[in-house]
Order: C-alpha cells, then sequence, then structure tokens
C-alpha cells in the first residue's frame, strides 16, 4: 500500500484542531509616535548613536544571526546604505538568545565584512526589543522602523518590502506624506482592533461550548485579511473535519475559500489538500476536490514550484493513478531547489513505483 506522506504535511504547517486562544495586547507604538532611544549594550560595527539627530534619517531593523530573510537581506541594506549617506543612518540592532550571543555576532559581522556594511548594534538584553518590537506588536524578523527627520516613527515593515527603500527616499527628499501615512496606519491599526475583539469573541463562544457561532465569527475573521488570517480558516476546515458528521460542510468551506479569497493562493490551496488527503486519515476524503485543489495549486505556480507538484503526486497516488502521480513527482524533482530535496524526493519515487508494482494485476 502507499506509503503516508503526514510528515510533508507538517512541514507546510498542518495541525491537530486546538482551541482558538486570544490575541496579545494591542500595540502601544504607532506610525507617528516619539522613536524610543536605543538602549545598546555593544555598538558591534559602527560609531555608536547616542540619540536621534533632528534632520538625520535613521532605519533600525531588528535582525539575528540565525534568520535566513534576514541574512539575505543585508545586501540590500548596505546598497541603501551606501545610496543614502549623506542623509541616513542604518542600524542592524540584534539581541541576544543561545544561538545569538554577542560573540557570535562579532564573529558573523566580521566575516561579513563590507558586505554589512552599516552599524551593528547588540540590544542591552532586550530593552530596545521591548521598546520597539513588543510595543508595535510585532513578532517576527527581520522588521524595520524607520525614523524620520523629526524622530518620528514613520514607517514599520519588512525589510524586503519596495515601501521601504520608497519611504526612505520620499523622506530623505521631503516628499513623504506623513498625514496620509498616519492615517493609514491608523486605519490598519483600527482594523486589528475589529480582529483582535473579534477572535476574543471567537475564544469566549468556543469556550463556552458556543461552536456554531465560533465557527461564524471565523468567517469575518478571514475575510479581514485572508493572507494574515489565514490560520484561522485552517482552524474552521480542520474543525469541522475532526467531527465525522461534519466532512460534507468542511468539503463545502473549502470550495467557497477556492473560489473566494483563496483562489490564488497556492500555499492554503496545497494545505487543504493535504488536509482532505493525507493528514487526518479519514474514510470519505473527496479525493475529487483535493485533486481539484492540488491542480489549480500548480496552475497558480505554472509548474516551477516543486511542492505543488509534490501534493499533486501525493493526490494521485491516493486516487492509485500511478503514472500520473509518478510523473507529477519526477517534474517535482526536476525542478527541487536543493541536492537534499532532490534525494528526498528521489526517495519518494522510488516507493511510488514500488506501489504501482504492488498493485499491478496479477
Amino acid at each position: 500500500m502507499w506509503r503516508s506522506l503526514f510528515a510533508i504535511g507538517l512541514a507546510i504547517g498542518l495541525g491537530r484542531p486546538a482551541l482558538a486562544q486570544p490575541e496579545a495586547a494591542l500595540p502601544a507604538l504607532h506610525v507617528g509616535d516619539p522613536a524610543p532611544p536605543l538602549r545598546v549594550a555593544a555598538w558591534v560595527k559602527g560609531e555608536p548613536i547616542s540619540a536621534f539627530a533632528p534632520g538625520r534619517v535613521y532605519a533600525v531593523e531588528f535582525w539575528a544571526t540565525w534568520c535566513g530573510p534576514c541574512v539575505a537581506g543585508i545586501p540590500h541594506l548596505t546598497e541603501l546604505q551606501h545610496e543614502l549617506r549623506e542623509h541616513a543612518d542604518f542600524i542592524g540592532l540584534t539581541a541576544e538568545d543561545e544561538s545569538n550571543t554577542l560573540d557570535v555576532v562579532r564573529q558573523f559581522v566580521a566575516a561579513k565584512g563590507d558586505a554589512m556594511d552599516y552599524r551593528v548594534a547588540f540590544d542591552n538584553g532586550t530593552t530596545t526589543w521591548s521598546t520597539y518590537m513588543e510595543a508595535a506588536g510585532q513578532h517576527g524578523i527581520p522588521c524595520a522602523f524607520i525614523i524620520d527627520k523629526q524622530s518620528r516613527v514613520a514607517w514599520i515593515g519588512h525589510p524586503a518590502q519596495p515601501q521601504f527603500a520608497e519611504v526612505l527616499k520620499e523622506i530623505v527628499e521631503d516628499r513623504y506624506d506623513f498625514e496620509a501615512a498616519q492615517k493609514a496606519a491608523a486605519e490598519a491599526a483600527a482594523q486589528e482592533e475589529q480582529i483582535a475583539r473579534t477572535q476574543a469573541e471567537l475564544h469566549a463562544a468556543w469556550s463556552a461550548g458556543e461552536t456554531g457561532r465560533a465557527l461564524d465569527l471565523v468567517d469575518s475573521i478571514v475575510a479581514s485579511n485572508p493572507d494574515a488570517m489565514r490560520r484561522w480558516a485552517w482552524w474552521k476546515f480542520e474543525t469541522l473535519m475532526s467531527d465525522g458528521a461534519r466532512h460534507a460542510e468542511a468539503y463545502a468551506y473549502v470550495r467557497s475559500m477556492l473560489a473566494g479569497p483563496y483562489k490564488d493562493n497556492a500555499d492554503m490551496l496545497l494545505q487543504f489538500t493535504y488536509g482532505i488527503a493525507d493528514s487526518l486519515g479519514i474514510d470519505d476524503a473527496d479525493m475529487d476536490l483535493a485533486l481539484h485543489l492540488a491542480q489549480r495549486a500548480v496552475e497558480i505556480t505554472e509548474g516551477q514550484d516543486h511542492r505543488m507538484l509534490q501534493g499533486l503526486a501525493m493526490v494521485r497516488m491516493h486516487r492509485k493513478e500511478y503514472d500520473e502521480a509518478i510523473a507529477a513527482m519526477q517534474r517535482a524533482i526536476d525542478i527541487a531547489p536543493t541536492p537534499a530535496v532532490k534525494d528526498y524526493l528521489s526517495n519518494e519515487l522510488e516507493f511510488y513505483k514500488l506501489d504501482k508494482e504492488y498493485d499491478a494485476p496479477g
């Protein structure tokens, strides 16, 4: 019989139904607020900055040596620092953890040399992390804070976003519409507050055993920002699937998501694919729907994402469509991004071929 790929489902973030929890406290640091002072234990590279100087622009990026996207973004920050050196200072600020000690940071920065050509600071404990990241409701790195010529927080976000460089240059050139930015940030904050209130209602309803109301509340949460709130879409689907009497409702929900907010979201469609076909171990899996989801995910990514092809191969195997499964897996192998992934998929392909032989007539 076919070997389960549940481990792959785990790799894309699947799990068992869990009690909905209320969200963290609302942010206390917003666009337009005075930038908190930097509390630095050690300046690893560059001249120390004791305070934000009026008329100067700053970009403070929170990062760590173990953070892949942070490391990948170093050349971009260096390029912008070179371009804006006369007007702006870039600061890479990191805090200590088990894998990111001061010695590790010093060695990392020294090894990078001129490729990391901007100031690097080591947080004083987690003081600056708290006054910036926690206060702004930010939980992932890299995360950058742009501070304008009046020492106000002007922008918060991922430094790889195009807006990061655009906002920096607009501030330097005195073209930045600060009032519009504040308005947009306030609208986003109001939306976040509404989402937080709805999530608190959901938690209360779930705790009180009002399952139907909790599931209905998910719809408004997902609608508010489908990409950011996709975990709730998955929670609703998996909660429905955990009840054997509600599988048809779960499938209807997935179809509504496929036709609506996630019609172009290959990652979410792949997650639903595994949820139906592999991770939940149900007997009445709608494999036609799983196949449709997998094919759409491959279509969205134009057949250039090995994960989507791998998911399609998995569904084909469940359907005992061996030749199609083997072909999809071979395509995934052909475009695998690393030798390790290629080896893993090649090993899976051998099991596919064995399963085909096992099920062959006679």
